[in-house]
């Protein structure tokens, strides 16, 4: 529990002190002049307050780690209740990830990417190059080449990438999460002699 309750101190802290690192996972920076943080003030704030709970959970894995009588009867509800925090948090995870895939299907319809049929990746800067060079047309500009739909602009290519950072940010969380999570439903169910 000692070991669990460091770890919960050192990424709350890192949630708290630095939540760019954290960001830069999740969103891309604003590349705006007159902004004053690459990130908006909002998303900084909800990674901090993240931070402040994950310290706050680490205070009864210590206090459940002393050898005192109270503290191992204590050890049971502590564990029972971070294993549903950090159930609860991986649920939100994947449902953010479920309805952010299912939204793109719904208005797109299922189409593999490229990347999936064994395509060539192409970088923003290619993809950018790219439509640079396209065609104006009535509706805005066609993206040669084929490498995405056509008649999709600037925008719709940034949103797109916007999308694919947020979930493959979500996606590392989840990874990050998963072992607590089975690491205490484990010792939940073949620890019993630990919580006595």
């Amino acid at each position: 529990m000692i070991t669990e309750g460091i770890l919960k101190v050192l990424s709350g802290s890192l949630f708290f002190v630095s939540p760019v690192i954290i960001l830069k996972n999740l969103l891309s920076p604003s590349t705006s002049a007159t902004a004053p943080s690459p990130y908006p003030a909002l998303s900084l704030s909800l990674i901090q307050s993240f931070g402040t709970q994950t310290l706050a959970f680490s205070i009864p894995l210590f206090l459940a780690a002393r050898s005192d009588a109270n503290s191992v009867r204590s050890r049971k509800i502590v564990y029972l209740s971070l294993l549903a925090h950090e159930s609860f948090l991986g649920l939100g995870l994947l449902g953010q990830l479920g309805f952010s895939y299912g939204s793109e299907w719904w208005k797109h319809g299922f189409k593999p990417s490229p990347n999936a049929s064994g395509g060539k990746t192409s970088t923003r800067k290619e993809r950018l190059m790219a439509l640079a060079r396209a065609k104006p047309t009535s509706g805005g500009y066609v993206m040669p080449g084929g490498w995405e739909e056509e008649g999709e602009d600037a925008k719709v290519v940034k949103d797109r990438e916007e999308q694919e950072k947020l979930r493959y940010g979500l996606w590392l969380w989840v990874a990050e999460l998963m072992p607590f999570v089975l690491g205490r439903v484990w010792i939940l169910r073949y620890k019993p002699g630990w919580f006595d």
